[in-house]
């Protein structure tokens, strides 16, 4: 018997290994079975956790959308959406063409150049030139979205093409401009934002500050003009399953950036709970910010997510899906893969404790088992 269920399992990881619904053409991958006993081991799932971003989504970053100055542009507006005027209000988008116009001949080009200059120069992405052809820049970054800001800023015409030890150059309108990094204020999962001090070519200090929009709005200056609009973009990126940061700067003395840096320099030095002091230095510079606008990157869904999950689905297994996203973009993405499904009833749960998150699932399965 113990032969006969070996020499089973033997076949049946065959027939994984050749079924052409298994292979991936784009990459020219197979399946491929590396143990015998994982079919048996297929049939006891009852949940998977999955990633979104490379496991849902094709994790190749594209630059569609931003916000400037309380402007929306795009790379495609279809002609239902192009930008006009409803009650002397202005709702729409414009395309990208329309910003390039704007920043020479429009009161928001100072703004729309401090914007794309933030995108070229508030990164850690290394430039690799193939020829003399900006177009062919191969841009490596340590992900993917950085990367998209970045390319993104080319075809706006702001392109990065240098980075040295202690500088950066770009190119804009023929003309390359150096800025030296005086401090780079990196990102990671709890500060959900990063920030580069840089001297520009006027000889002025500033601080470029991309992140989340929960950080960002947080740590603005007192009537910044474009919020309320800002905000209201966001929404509509969200709604659309799109991938969004908020863009602010500030001005700093050389007299404030003076005695900041000597902090900063202690805390980079510190042998003890570096990376604490590090977050702590940064969040003294990070403030009064001014907000420049938001960008909007789309991550298109993998062929066949929704129809995969359908099937799990009827197969029984329940699927969580683990995401960083906004909730708004979390909610599209999951009716986007057929996660969600338009008669379910939506629960959100956005407690700020175990107990009261408890209580609330609570009172929400009252509520279905009641109906």
């Amino acid at each position: 018997l113990i032969v006969t269920m070996e020499v089973v399992k033997f076949q049946q990881a065959s027939l994984i290994n050749s079924d052409l619904d298994m292979y991936y053409e784009k990459t020219d991958t197979p399946a491929l079975c590396r143990t015998s006993s994982l079919v048996e081991e297929l049939g006891q799932i009852e949940y998977i956790f999955s990633d979104k971003t490379g496991t849902l989504t094709c994790n190749e970053m594209e630059y569609k959308q931003c916000s400037i100055a309380g402007i929306a542009y795009a790379d495609y507006v279809e002609e239902s959406r192009k930008a006009r005027i409803i009650d002397g209000e202005e709702v729409g988008l414009h395309d990208f063409k329309q910003l390039k116009l704007n920043l020479k001949n429009h009161p928001t080009g100072n703004v729309i150049n401090e914007f794309l200059t933030l995108l070229s120069v508030c990164h850690t992405v290394i430039p690799e030139w193939k020829d003399d052809n900006p177009a062919n820049i191969i841009y490596q970054a340590s992900s993917p979205d950085e990367g998209a800001l970045v390319k993104g800023a080319l075809t706006l015409d702001y392109i990065f093409t240098t980075r040295r030890p202690k500088s950066v150059n770009i190119r804009v309108n023929g003309v390359d401009l150096e800025y030296e990094i005086l401090n780079i204020c990196e990102f990671n999962s709890t500060r959900k934002r990063m920030s580069t001090v840089v001297r520009g070519p006027d000889g002025k200090i500033k601080l470029y500050c991309k992140g989340a929009d929960t950080v960002i709005m947080e740590r603005l200056s007192e009537n910044n003009l474009y919020v309320k609009k800002t905000l209201n973009h966001l929404e509509e990126y969200a709604t659309e399953g799109l991938r969004t940061l908020c863009i602010a700067m500030r001005e700093i003395s050389d007299e404030e950036y003076r005695v900041w840096s000597s902090i900063y320099e202690k805390a980079s030095t510190t042998l003890v709970d570096r990376q604490e002091e590090l977050d702590k230095a940064a969040e003294m510079i990070e403030k009064d910010l001014f907000l420049l606008g938001a960008t909007a990157i789309e991550d298109k869904l993998q062929d066949g997510v929704p129809e995969t999950i359908y099937t799990l689905q009827q197969a029984g297994i329940k699927i969580w899906v683990l995401t960083g996203d906004r909730q708004e973009t979390a909610i599209n993405i999951g009716l986007s893969c057929k996660l969600i499904q338009e008669e379910m009833s939506l629960i959100t749960v956005n407690e700020e404790s175990h107990w009261a998150t408890k209580e609330h699932i609570e009172k929400k399965i009252q509520e279905v088992k009641g109906r």
